[in-house]
């Protein structure tokens, strides 16, 4: 018995500390190793669609000048302005032919800047003006008479004073051609007034004529100072006979002797 007693001593030593270690063991948590799955995700990048342009680095190429770049498909303003529809606008120095409100015909021929006029009613008045016609404006004066206007486009008016009285008048283009080139007044239009030559007028006769666009003249022949009405010109001599009198008749051009 005495031989039993330091074994079974043994034995309960081994038990409890059998018993003592499990229990600690079970105490501690289980150690398990780290995967794949366990381990820390990396911080996602941000989209690329959403990084700011502002962050991004400068591309080092040359920009172009707002103030000096255009759109390409605006072309250069030359400064020049085409009339409306592709129309040409009428030339001021040309013939300018129509009527006073009194009835009286009236044709100016502008050549130059500057300009001639004359009026007559086919019996016994007359008047024959001068002056000039810039930018449109035209102011001319004549015996006891002025007579002042502006042209737009492809009308001229404005009025004539003699003494105290006023008509007012308006015109238009006389777009008749010159056969002779020697003898175009104005824009290249052909003569519009006629006057008696100067060798004529010394032997104290004058004579005034306009042609008028269908083809006819009007026009006053002055003689011993007595205004009658003017026989046409011959248009191939450009000459009338008054009282047995060949009156030659030359064309009245601005600027002229």
């Amino acid at each position: 018995m005495k031989r039993l007693t330091p074994l079974l001593t043994l034995l309960s030593g081994a038990v409890t500390a059998a018993v003592l270690f499990t229990m600690s063991a079970q105490a501690s948590p289980p150690r398990t190793q780290p995967s794949a799955d366990s381990a820390p995700s990396a911080v996602a990048a941000p989209p690329q669609d959403e990084v700011d342009v502002d962050d991004e680095a400068p591309v080092d190429e040359e920009q172009p000048d707002p103030d000096n770049s255009s759109p390409a498909d605006v072309p250069p303003d030359d400064g020049s302005e085409e009339p409306p529809d592709g129309t040409e606008a009428p030339s001021v120095e040309q013939n300018w032919i129509g009527q006073l409100e009194n009835g009286a015909t009236i044709a100016i021929t502008v050549k130059g800047g500057k300009a001639e006029a004359y009026v007559c009613d086919g019996r016994s008045m007359e008047l024959w003006l001068s002056g000039t016609v810039r930018d449109g404006k035209i102011e001319l004066t004549g015996k006891d008479a002025k007579l002042t206007g502006i042209i737009r486009g492809d009308s001229a008016s404005g009025e004539m004073i003699v003494g105290v009285r006023r008509w007012k008048f308006t015109a238009r283009p006389d777009d008749k051609k010159a056969d002779e080139p020697v003898v175009k007044s104005g824009g290249g239009t052909a003569p519009a007034i006629y006057r008696a030559s100067e060798e004529v007028r010394k032997a104290g006769i004058d004579g005034g004529w306009i042609m008028l666009p269908d083809g006819t003249q009007i026009g006053i022949v002055t003689w011993n100072g007595k205004p009658i009405p003017a026989p046409p010109l011959d248009p191939a001599f450009f000459s009338t006979v008054v009282n047995d009198v060949t009156i030659v008749a030359e064309p009245v051009i601005p600027g002229g002797p």
